[in-house]
């Protein structure tokens, strides 16, 4: 009677056991599934609010270990293509003296760079952009007006034209001046050196969106003096981005990449001579924008606020950008700006 007892317990009870067993493990597996993939959504939340401040493009926290380098670079219309444009984040393009334009490269200090130049004197308005971002500010000398002020600027001066010329080397086959040009080794030796801090993450980016539509972006030309140096960006509809031509020709870098950038802003800025060739810009009293990626052109106003260029439309609100390259075209004229129809 006991072992027929058991032999018709034992049965259920371990059907039961199963099932318990099985309920239980269902309910861990789908809570477990449940809370990896609240874990998960949350890293993906996190990931997704962390941009690279230069460029807006999505990063990881582990990432933010870098500081710009701020690169005053040649533009003279008889030099060979530039080494290492197209490696920089961000450009600002603007009249240097007479009819000539100069560039400031904004570079991040973990992108390899094997030759940046060349590297040509400062000025005021090219050090207030500089400024913005802090970490190292790289030239070769400067005019008298920058030189008597460059002390006063919340960046780390590092000028060829002195001690700090151990951070630069010049290209031989080329001539002065236009043969200065640094790279990634004399960077980070110069940022270990000087003790130069990492972008800080309360720096203030510009508004970046990643799903801005493609709406009619058009093409656009800036005439900044004479044919030599007036830009026209076209807008390569294969590629979504805009590519740059400079007096008819492709803008090519010294490794023949076609120059581009994802956004064009152009500032207008007013200027004036402050002597036979020089100018002197307000860099912060406020002026128009214009906008122009694959979302198509906006026009707004720009701002200085707490030591930052920022763009705005009519209702104060930020002006988006597309995550990528950005290039910044400084004139002092709307008119000098010709849009495409």
């Amino acid at each position: 009677m006991f072992n027929f007892t058991i032999r018709r317990i034992l049965p259920i009870t371990v059907i039961a056991v199963a099932v318990i067993l099985l309920a239980w493990g269902g309910s861990h597996y789908f809570s477990s599934k449940n809370v990896k993939s609240e874990d998960q959504n949350n890293i993906n939340e996190i990931r997704e609010a962390i941009r690279d401040p230069l460029t807006g493009q999505v990063m990881t926290e582990e990432n933010f270990d870098f500081f710009p380098i701020a690169v005053m670079m040649d533009n003279a219309s008889d030099i060979p293509p530039q080494a290492g444009l197209s490696a920089a984040a961000i450009i600002y393009e603007a009249l240097a003296e007479s009819n000539i334009t100069r560039l400031l490269a904004i570079f991040n200090s973990q992108v390899k760079l094997e030759k940046v130049g060349p590297i040509r004197s400062a000025r005021n308005y090219f050090m207030d952009w500089a400024e913005e971002y802090h970490g190292l500010f790289m030239h070769v000398g400067g005019s008298p007006q920058a030189l008597a002020i460059i002390d006063d600027y919340k960046f780390t001066n590092i000028d060829e034209m002195g001690a700090a010329g151990i951070y630069f080397f010049r290209d031989d086959n080329l001539a002065a001046p236009h043969n200065v040009f640094t790279n990634s080794s004399n960077i980070l030796r110069a940022g270990e050196m000087k003790k130069v801090s990492n972008l800080n993450q309360d720096f203030t980016s510009w508004h970046y969106v990643d799903d801005l539509s493609i709406n009619n972006p058009v093409d656009l030309a800036v005439n900044f003096s004479i044919d030599q140096y007036n830009i026209v960006w076209k807008f390569n509809h294969t590629l979504n981005i805009y590519q740059r031509f400079r007096n008819n020709d492709k803008s090519i870098d010294a490794a023949g990449e076609h120059l581009a950038a994802d956004n064009i802003i152009v500032q207008i800025v007013p200027s004036s001579l402050i002597d036979v060739e020089r100018r002197s810009m307000d860099t912060q009293s406020g002026g128009v924008v214009f906008i122009f990626n694959k979302a198509g052109e906006a026009k707004g106003h720009w701002e200085y606020r707490d030591g930052r260029t920022l763009f705005f439309d009519d209702n104060n609100q930020e002006l988006s950008l597309v995550p990528g390259k950005t290039w910044v075209e400084i004139i002092d004229d709307p008119g000098k700006l010709i849009i495409s129809e």
